[in-house]
């Protein structure tokens, strides 16, 4: 298999994601006593509770995951997986003494937050992975048609009641307050300043030419045009199908009051446009 540019920068991700990921567990997790989602944070509940190296117990557990991912899952997301996994038990292994000195909830919880968030986002990125809740996930949805958010939040929901019972209300709510903030943090770093409004205008034979030239000419967006016949009045209709930047909603909006004031518009949040376009993503960023 020839070792590509695209190779390379998915590695380098990985490697750098599984740090910031060990970063925020040996600096600002264990210290003050939290939890995290997935294997880690099932080996950091045993660490607090039988003085296990979490490194080691991250490896092991990742052993028989990784063998059900040989069995259903295909090898190019083995691979990253493997990565994933070793370079994880590496920098825990090498950041273990390593401590972020905070003891405020606000700061444990935006810097835990930040850091768990770019750690993820970047493997996440590279479309990989550090295997745990990951390969469960994946076999789950693949052969039962769950989703995987479903299966990670069951059983991150699980590590939660665990952390209730044995360590308080208190510094579990610590704990969903970093995954929360992770999550954004982590949807940010996948996804960039990328995100779009979707819209769809449905305007009658009179009026979606003049919409679709004024979006085209003045903001410079592409139109699709797609002809539709009214379900109720069996009148025929047009719609305009336009991805814009977020600021350009309002522009749209007077364009269209301008032309057809009795237009249909709606619009909806779009995480990423993949193609040719300004400010789109290209095929090969996804």
């Amino acid at each position: 298999m020839t070792f590509t540019k695209e190779d390379f920068k998915r590695t380098l991700f990985i490697i750098l994601g599984a740090f910031i990921l060990s970063l925020c567990t040996n600096g600002i997790l264990v210290p003050n006593h939290l939890l995290s989602g997935g294997v880690t944070g099932i080996a950091i509940f045993l660490h607090f509770l039988l003085s296990f190296q979490i490194s080691i117990v991250v490896f092991i557990l990742n052993i028989p995951l990784f063998i059900l991912a040989l069995c259903f899952l295909n090898k190019n997301f083995i691979f990253y997986s493997v990565l994933g996994i070793l370079s994880l038990t590496f920098w825990l292994h090498l950041t273990k003494s390593m401590v972020i000195p905070t003891s405020e909830p606000v700061s444990i919880i935006l810097i835990g937050g930040v850091l768990n968030g770019i750690g993820n986002g970047l493997i996440f990125r590279a479309n990989g992975s550090t295997g745990g809740l990951d390969i469960i996930a994946k076999v789950i949805n693949k052969y039962f048609s769950f989703s995987m958010g479903t299966v990670t939040f069951s059983i991150n929901g699980l590590i939660l009641i665990l952390s209730i019972l044995y360590f308080g209300l208190d510094l579990s709510v610590l704990t969903l307050a970093i995954m929360f903030v992770s999550s954004k943090i982590t949807n940010f770093v996948v996804d960039g300043l990328n995100y779009k409004r979707t819209l769809f205008i449905i305007t009658d034979a009179s009026h979606y030419q003049a919409i679709s030239d004024h979006i085209i000419h003045d903001l410079h967006r592409g139109v699709t045009v797609i002809p539709a016949v009214g379900a109720y009045t069996k009148n025929s209709k047009y719609i305009l199908y336009t991805n814009i930047g977020i600021r350009q909603v309002s522009a749209v909006k007077n364009i269209v009051i301008q032309h057809d004031p009795n237009a249909f518009m709606t619009v909806s949040e779009t995480a990423q446009v993949i193609g040719k376009g300004r400010g789109f993503l290209m095929p090969d960023q996804d």
